[in-house]
C-alpha cells in the first residue's frame, strides 16, 4: 500500500506525464479546430474529442492523487469545458480553443512551480474559471448563481440546520450518498472533486459532513451525503460521480420517493459471474483487474476468486478465467456488456446466487493434479518477467556511462598504436575482437541516448497558434519527421533554437491575410517544421511561404547599425547579404515588440548550433519565402573524424562536415577576384590552404590533398599537407577561457596521449554561409 507521504517518489514521473498530457491536449485541440474549419471527417473529430477529454481527465486524477488540489481543480474545470464540447453543448470555435490554451498555459506554469518546489497555489486561475462558467452556463446565470451562493453562505454562517430557502432550479431534488473504497487514499481530494462536480450540474442544498469540512480538505470519512436539485437523471448523476477513482458506490434517491424507496436492497440480485480470457491474451492480470474495477462501480462486489492479488500476478484458474460474486440491481445484459467492452474477453457466464464453491472445487482439483505432474514453474516465472521490458533511467547515468565509454575509446586507440608498434599477431587479433566489442558497446549506449524530436516538436503547435492569433495572422503549421531520433544533449538545446526560428517565420515572414490576398497568395500562410535523417547527421528545416528576406533591405539595416561599411555592402552577393542576419545586434523589425526587434535571436541561434558541432544555412527568395536548414550530428559525445596534418601538427575534422577528399594540382588552380578556385564537375569551388587560415607558413607543392566541405551556401576546398586516417574521437570542451576562440569545436586525445584540436569548419569561415 502506498501512503500519502511516500508519493513524493513519483513526482518526476508525474511531472513528465503531465507535460506529455499538455502537449497531447494542445495538439489535438488544434487539429480539432482545423477539422471543424475545413469540415473534416466526423469520426476523426469524435476520436480527437474523446482523446482530449481522456487526457484532461487523467491529468485531473493524477494531480489529485499527488495532492496538488489547485492543479486538479483547474484541470477539472477544463475537463468540464471539454465535456460540454464532447456532448455537443458548445461548438469548437477559436474563442473556445483560446480558452483551452489559456487553461493549458496556467497548468504548465503550475507544473514549473511544482518542479521548483513552490507548489501549485501561485497561479491566479479565477479569471479562467469565470470565462468557463460564462461559456457553460451563460453570463446572467453565472451572476445569479454567485449572488445565490453568497446568500447561501451567509445563511450557513447563521445556522447549521437544513436550508429553508433554496434558489429555484428546474429539475428534481435528490439525496445522493457516495461510498468510498475502504482502502481509498486521499479521500479528502475525492470528496472535494465530487462536490465540485455536483456544483456544476445543479444546486447543492445540504451536505454531510458540512460543506466547509469538504472544501478545506478535512474530510476523513468513508461516505458523503448531498441533497441536490438538478435536471439530470439519477443515471447521469451516477455516471458523473463514478468516473472518479476509488468511488465504491453511488446511491441516488428522489427525495419525493424516499419513503417508498427506503430499502433498496429489495431490488438487489446476487450473481456469480465467470469471466474467461482468451488463451493467448497478453496482460491477463491487468485486464482482469480493470474488469473487477468496473464491476465494483455497479454494485457490491462481495468476493473475487482467485483473490485480487493473485489476479494481478496472472494466477487465473486454469490460466484463463476468474469468478466474482456480485450484488447489484443491474440486469444481466448490462453486466455482460460492461465486461465484454474490455479487450481479450472470450466468454462471460452469469449464474444466479452464490456458486463460487464450484470454482473453489475446480481449482483445488487442478492443484491436486498439478502435484503429480512434473512441475514447470520456470516458464511461468519467465513469462511474467517479460511483462515489463522498459525501465526508467536518469539521464545523469547515461551521461556518466557515455563518458566512461569515451575513455574506453581513447584507450582503444592507445592499444592499437602499441599493437602496431610491437607487431604481435596474437595481440592484434585479441585487440581486433576487443575493438569490435567496444564499438558495439558504444553504439548501444549512443542508441540509448537517442530521443525522438517529437519531444520538442510537440511543444510548437500551441506556440505557433498563440503567436499567430496575437499578430492577427493566419498560419497553417505542419510538422514532418517527428519520429527522427537525436542525442538527448542536442535535443535539450534544440528547443530554444527552433522557438527563435518559428517566431521569426511568423513575425517577419508570414504576411497579414489581406496583404497575402492582394499578392495572390492563399489567405493562410504556411510554416513547416521538418526533420530528416541523412547518413551520420540530421537536418532540421524551418520553412515559410512568406515575404522572404530582401538582401538590399538587410544591407541597408546593417549599414545603419554600423555592422558593415557601404563599400563592403556593394561587394556582397545576395547570399552573403542575407547571412548578415546572423550578426549580433541585427534586426529588421521596425519596432520593438515582445516577439522581435531587440537585436537578439539569430546570433544566439548561430552560437547554440556552434556548440552542437552543427551548421545553419538560409535560403530566401523575395515574395516566396525563407528556408532555414540546420545540419546537426546525431550524437556529439563520440564522433568520427578525419585526421589531417599541416606543418607537423595534427588536426581532426568531423566526418559529417566532409563531402569528399580530392587531390589538387597547382596547374588546375585558377584565380577569380584575387581568390584561388578549382572547377570540379562544372562547379566553381574556392580553395583555401589550412595553413593560411591558421596563419602558418607553408611550401607550395605541385600537388596537395584537399577536403571539400559544405558551408550551406557554397562548397569550399581546404588544402592540407597530408590526410591521415579516420578515427572515433571523444569531444572534450576547451573550457570557458577558450570557448570564444573561432575555428575550433573542442579537443580530443589520441592513443599516444597527444591532444588534437577539432576543427569547426563553419566558424572557421565565419560569414561565408551564415553558419559557424
Amino acid at each position: 500500500m502506498i501512503f500519502v507521504e511516500d508519493l513524493s517518489q513519483y513526482l518526476d514521473e508525474f511531472l513528465a506525464d503531465a507535460r506529455d498530457r499538455i502537449d497531447s491536449i494542445s495538439n489535438a485541440v488544434i487539429s480539432l479546430e482545423e477539422i471543424v474549419k475545413k469540415g473534416g471527417d466526423e469520426r476523426e473529430k469524435r476520436e480527437l474529442i474523446d482523446r482530449v477529454f481522456r487526457d484532461a481527465h487523467t491529468l485531473k486524477g493524477t494531480a489529485a492523487t499527488m495532492g496538488f488540489m489547485r492543479l486538479s481543480e483547474t484541470a477539472h474545470k477544463m475537463e468540464n469545458l471539454l465535456d460540454a464540447v464532447r456532448n455537443g453543448e458548445i461548438e469548437i470555435t477559436p474563442e473556445i480553443v483560446d480558452l483551452v490554451m489559456d487553461f493549458l498555459d496556467a497548468i504548465e506554469k503550475m507544473i514549473y512551480d511544482i518542479e521548483a518546489g513552490s507548489g501549485d497555489e501561485n497561479i491566479d486561475v479565477d479569471p479562467l474559471f469565470e470565462k468557463a462558467d460564462k461559456l457553460l452556463k451563460g453570463i446572467s446565470s453565472s451572476k445569479e448563481r454567485k449572488e445565490e451562493k453568497s446568500h447561501q453562505d451567509n445563511r450557513e454562517k447563521e445556522t447549521t440546520a437544513t436550508h429553508e430557502e433554496v434558489p429555484h432550479i428546474e429539475g428534481n431534488k435528490y439525496h445522493i450518498k457516495v461510498l468510498f473504497q475502504d482502502d481509498a487514499q486521499l479521500k479528502n481530494v475525492r470528496a472535494f472533486l465530487v462536490l465540485t462536480d455536483l456544483e456544476e450540474i445543479g444546486e447543492i442544498i445540504d451536505t454531510i459532513p458540512e460543506r466547509e469540512i469538504i472544501e478545506e480538505g478535512n474530510f476523513t470519512g468513508t461516505s458523503l451525503e448531498f441533497t441536490v436539485t438538478t435536471s439530470l437523471s439519477p443515471e447521469e448523476i451516477k455516471k458523473k460521480i463514478t468516473r472518479h477513482p476509488e468511488v465504491k458506490e453511488v446511491v441516488v434517491k428522489n427525495v419525493k420517493e424516499n419513503v417508498q424507496g427506503e430499502n433498496l436492497e429489495e431490488n438487489v440480485n446476487e450473481y456469480t459471474i465467470k469471466i474467461t480470457m482468451e488463451k493467448e491474451a497478453p496482460l491477463k492480470g491487468v485486464r482482469s483487474f480493470l474488469i473487477v474495477q468496473d464491476l465494483k462501480k455497479i454494485g457490491n462486489l462481495k468476493k473475487v476468486f482467485p483473490e485480487p492479488n493473485k489476479l494481478e500476478k496472472e494466477e487465473l484458474i486454469e490460466g484463463k478465467y476468474f469468478a466474482v460474486l456480485l450484488q447489484t440491481n443491474e440486469n444481466k445484459d448490462n453486466i455482460k456488456q460492461l465486461i465484454l467492452k474490455h479487450p481479450d474477453v472470450e466468454k462471460v457466464e452469469i449464474l444466479e446466487g452464490n456458486r463460487l464453491n464450484e470454482f473453489h472445487s475446480a481449482d483445488k482439483s487442478k492443484a491436486d493434479k498439478s502435484e503429480i505432474k512434473k512441475p514447470t514453474p520456470q516458464s511461468s516465472i519467465e513469462r511474467k518477467v517479460k511483462i515489463s521490458k522498459m525501465i526508467k533511467v536518469d539521464v545523469f547515468h547515461l551521461d556518466k556511462l557515455m563518458n566512461l565509454v569515451g575513455e574506453l575509446v581513447i584507450n582503444k586507440g592507445r592499444l592499437e598504436q602499441i599493437a602496431e608498434r610491437l607487431g604481435d599477431r596474437e595481440l592484434l587479433e585479441a585487440l581486433s575482437t576487443t575493438s569490435h566489442l567496444m564499438t558495439e558497446l558504444q553504439d548501444e549506449i549512443m542508441e540509448m541516448r537517442l530521443t525522438p524530436v517529437a519531444e520538442v516538436f510537440n511543444k510548437f503547435p500551441r506556440m505557433v497558434r498563440k503567436l499567430a492569433r496575437e499578430l492577427n495572422k493566419e498560419v497553417e503549421f505542419t510538422m514532418e519527421g517527428s519520429d527522427i531520433e537525436v542525442d538527448r544533449t542536442i535535443l535539450d538545446k534544440l528547443g530554444d533554437v527552433l522557438v527563435h526560428l518559428l517566431r521569426n517565420a511568423i513575425d517577419h515572414g508570414i504576411e497579414p491575410p489581406e496583404e497575402r490576398i492582394a499578392k495572390g497568395k492563399p489567405r493562410a500562410g504556411k510554416v513547416e517544421l521538418i526533420a530528416r535523417r541523412e547518413k551520420s547527421h540530421i537536418l532540421i528545416i524551418v520553412k515559410d511561404d512568406g515575404k522572404g528576406i530582401d538582401p538590399e533591405k538587410v544591407k541597408k539595416k546593417a549599414i545603419e547599425k554600423g555592422l558593415i561599411s557601404p563599400e563592403q555592402a556593394a561587394e556582397m552577393r545576395p547570399e552573403e547579404a542575407i547571412n548578415l542576419i546572423f550578426l549580433p545586434g541585427f534586426s529588421t523589425a521596425e519596432k520593438v515588440t515582445d516577439v522581435s526587434g531587440r537585436g537578439v535571436g539569430m546570433d544566439v541561434v548561430q552560437d547554440v548550433i556552434k556548440t552542437l558541432n552543427g551548421s545553419i544555412s538560409v535560403k530566401s527568395e523575395v515574395g516566396k519565402g525563407t528556408t532555414f536548414i540546420l545540419k546537426l550530428p546525431i550524437s556529439m559525445a563520440i564522433i568520427q573524424a578525419l585526421l589531417v596534418k599541416i606543418a607537423n601538427e595534427i588536426y581532426a575534422i568531423p566526418i559529417n562536415n566532409i563531402l569528399e577528399t580530392i587531390d589538387i594540382k597547382q596547374s588546375k588552380l585558377k584565380t577569380i577576384g584575387g581568390k584561388k578556385v578549382i572547377v570540379l564537375r562544372d562547379e566553381i569551388i574556392p580553395v583555401f590552404m589550412l595553413h593560411e587560415l591558421f596563419g602558418v607558413g607553408y611550401i607550395e607543392k605541385d600537388k596537395f590533398p584537399a577536403i571539400v566541405v559544405d558551408l550551406g551556401a557554397q562548397k569550399v576546398a581546404i588544402g592540407v599537407d597530408e590526410l591521415l586516417n579516420k578515427k572515433d574521437i571523444v569531444i572534450k570542451s576547451l573550457g570557458k577561457m577558450l570557448s570564444n576562440v573561432k575555428g575550433f569545436a573542442g579537443a580530443t586525445i589520441l592513443g599516444d596521449g597527444r591532444v588534437v584540436l577539432i576543427i569547426d569548419i563553419n566558424s572557421l569561415f565565419g560569414g561565408i554561409s551564415g553558419g559557424l
